[in-house]
């Protein structure tokens, strides 16, 4: 079962944080049954469409110089009316809390206790954490994969969107189970802890057919309703997935990934249109509609019974965040306290850069990718540190124990 969860995770990466990338570099989420005014790391309005008749001429010529409509030339804004929310640091807050928590689960998963696993064990855990750590060709390879991906959503809308919500639902199944197993199995008194042979699959944790009901009547509810509730919920369980799941072990490969995920930011939000005829990452994401972001509704700017959001993409917390829980991990095997190592200057340099980018993106309503901020302010406070330290190789190599068991066993 954790074998098969991991193949999952690794696929999802490529397929869900390309299309995150697309929604969060634009800003737009795509209104479910009713209409979703939404702002955020690169923000902007939704309305429902209206001919353009005589009688809303003016309103549409007005909603024009707002920058609430699509223009043919690019990225839009929010309305030049809109102004700074206090939802627009709260994403922030709950963007580094949901970084702090996943990157402590994936250093120490959630009630383990190492004196009481056999050695087998022990090995059967290494080898799950070995499968899921991600090597240099594959930073390569997500990027091409993401644009493929991105390309294949751009001409082929229809039947990828219903392919990726097949995919979303299977997936948001899984990770929604892996994020409460360990609390639902540790209050039940390790009760399901035993494994079931299930034909053709191998054994399965008794616990995942337990979960099963209650993860898939989430998911089927989201789809049923669009909440932004169960929204949050399934995009918070697809972090914690991810970033337990998928690791990088040395600052060289953390390095090229977001690296070239800026340079992918780059091209996709402000050259796309120079090359295809029109923005691809604004096309995509005016129409795809998957909980790969999380919303929060703005405080000062309800208009009505129509909620207005701020969003945080999936890929403006996964991709940061391999480096964050590399560093974590790096404190931890330089036995280096985490309130003043490389996790904390890395963290400190995450909330800054994503906090820039909300301040520019609801005062000045420029739309931004966030990667412009977040590879630097994640990537130079680390490198920093460690030149200071003397520390850059043993980072760039990457550390040797590369999991907990690994670490933990080379301690004295």
């Amino acid at each position: 079962f954790w074998k098969m969860r991991r193949a999952v995770a690794v696929a999802a990466v490529f397929c869900f944080l390309s299309s995150a990338m697309a929604v969060r570099r634009t800003g737009v989420v795509p209104a479910p049954r009713s209409a979703l005014a939404v702002s955020g790391a690169s923000r902007r309005s939704i309305r429902p469409t209206v001919a353009p008749t005589q009688q809303n001429a003016k309103l549409r010529q007005q909603k024009l110089e707002d920058g609430e409509e699509q223009k043919k030339e690019g990225v839009k804004t929010a309305s030049g009316s809109a102004r700074l929310d206090p939802a627009n640091f709260l994403v922030v807050i709950i963007a580094a809390l949901l970084l702090i928590y996943c990157c402590h689960r994936a250093l120490r998963p959630p009630f383990l206790d190492m004196e009481k696993m056999s050695t087998r064990e022990r090995e059967e855990m290494r080898e799950l954490e070995e499968a899921g750590e991600m090597e240099l060709h594959s930073t390569f390879l997500f990027v091409v994969v993401a644009s493929v991906a991105l390309m294949l959503i751009f001409y082929f809308m229809s039947a990828m969107s219903v392919l990726i919500t097949c995919l979303f639902s299977f997936i948001a199944t899984i990770a929604l189970g892996a994020a409460f197993y360990p609390y639902v199995d540790n209050w039940t008194g390790n009760r399901f802890s035993h494994d079931t042979d299930v034909p053709l699959l191998g054994p399965f944790p008794t616990l995942a057919f337990v979960l099963a009901p209650f993860c898939l009547l989430t998911v089927v509810l989201w789809l049923w309703t669009k909440s932004w509730i169960l929204n949050n919920i399934l995009a918070m369980s697809l972090i914690v997935f991810f970033l337990t799941t998928i690791r990088i072990s040395s600052l060289m490969v953390n390095t090229c990934l977001l690296v070239l995920a800026f340079f992918y930011d780059i091209f996709w939000v402000f050259c796309s249109s120079a090359v295809f005829g029109s923005n691809v990452m604004v096309t995509v994401a005016t129409k795809l509609d998957v909980p790969i972001k999380i919303l929060v509704p703005l405080i000062l700017s309800q208009e009505g019974a129509d909620l207005q959001f701020t969003l945080i993409g999936l890929g403006d917390i996964v991709l940061p965040g391999l480096l964050l829980s590399f560093a974590m991990r790096f404190d931890d095997h330089k036995k280096i306290d985490l309130h003043a190592g490389y996790f904390a200057v890395t963290m400190a340099g995450y909330i800054l850069g994503l906090l820039i980018c909300e301040i520019v993106v609801g005062s000045f309503h420029l739309a931004q990718p966030a990667m412009i901020y977040l590879v630097p302010g994640t990537l130079l406070p680390f490198i920093c540190l460690a030149l200071f330290r003397g520390e850059f190789s043993d980072a760039w190599k990457g550390i040797k124990g590369s999991n907990y068991i690994d670490i933990v066993e080379e301690r004295p």
